[in-house]
């Protein structure tokens, strides 16, 4: 049961991700007049504020209940960014295209931030409510029996938790002067712990022949704008993977007391390289893990504008 929760939870949230996604929308059109139909997904990343109530905690622990496990974290300086990934608990057996996409989830570390930014984030993230972590654990285990009543109550808690965010719009002088600091922590004080992107499996999709030829899909027949910070290609095949985004499609917000102009949302796609000699089958086969050098210059997409579709 826990699995079909899961596989629902995803699905709401690639929905309600896509609804918002321009460039997603637009690259999954164009990709649909090549045949493909079916776009594998690699991962998405949720970041909340850390709070006593809010931040990798607890996003962890709601992932833990339908049924995801830890695989790794890492941190990125630069944005005070701490991250860990979690995969499906039968991922290890399982066929790489049959794997749900991994949870990224990630906070801040407080102690780096200068005390004037401190204070701004603190005020926001003490206004998230208390953690049910007992209900939403009672929930999971009935859940796992069977229980059509607790898996609909764990799915509801799960998406109003992961599409927003508890707490007010800042004012803008609170933006810019979060801004100012950390670009991805006020991109968060914004928008809250809604995926900021979903990443497609190139390797996955048996139609380009590398990442190369993919991006220039991207530019030349989706005329999608790529983010060009670390180079357009992030990473390569002794890291195990290569990646790159989009740049982030712009969006105007109405903060509590006027009106701001930033990226929303964007898209990701990585080529995963075989881990084994032989063809890769099983999702093990294929290096899984994550790369912060990399991560760091993906994420900029957030705050990099590009056109809207």
């Amino acid at each position: 049961m826990l699995k079909a929760v899961r596989q629902r939870v995803i699905k709401q949230l690639w929905q309600h991700y896509k609804q918002r996604s321009s460039q997603m929308q637009h690259l999954q059109t164009v990709l649909a007049h090549k045949g493909l139909h079916h776009l594998p997904l690699d991962h998405f990343a949720i970041i909340d504020l850390p709070g006593l109530h809010s931040g990798i905690p607890q996003l962890s622990k709601l992932f833990s209940f339908i049924g995801y496990v830890e695989q790794g974290r890492d941190y990125l300086p630069e944005k005070q960014n701490a991250f860990l990934w979690m995969t499906e608990e039968d991922s290890m057996e399982s066929k790489a295209g049959d794997v749900l996409p991994q949870a990224v989830v990630a906070d801040f570390h407080l102690d780096a931030l200068p005390r004037e930014i401190k204070i701004i984030i603190e005020k926001y993230a003490a206004m998230t409510a208390i953690f049910p972590e007992s209900e939403l654990q009672t929930l999971s285990q009935r859940a796992a029996k069977g229980e059509q009543i607790a898996a609909l109550h764990l799915e509801q808690f799960i998406m109003k938790y992961l599409t927003g965010r508890d707490w007010p719009l800042p004012t803008l002088r609170e933006f810019h002067l979060v801004r100012e600091w950390n670009e991805l922590l006020a991109w968060v004080l914004v928008f809250g712990r809604r995926p900021n992107h979903f990443t497609l499996s190139i390797h996955l999709l048996n139609y380009f022949k590398d990442i190369n030829e993919f991006q220039l899909f991207v530019e030349h027949e989706a005329k999608l704008v790529l983010n060009l910070q670390g180079g357009a290609i992030k990473g390569g095949t002794s890291y195990g993977i290569s990646q790159g985004s989009t740049l982030g499609t712009v969006e105007l917000l109405n903060l509590a007391d006027g009106q701001i102009s930033i990226p929303g949302d964007f898209v990701e796609f990585v080529w995963r390289y075989a881990s084994v000699s032989s063809a890769p089958v099983l999702w093990t086969d294929y290096f899984n893990g994550f790369i912060a050098r990399q991560a760091t210059h993906v994420i900029e997409s957030l705050y990099r504008q590009g056109s809207a579709v």
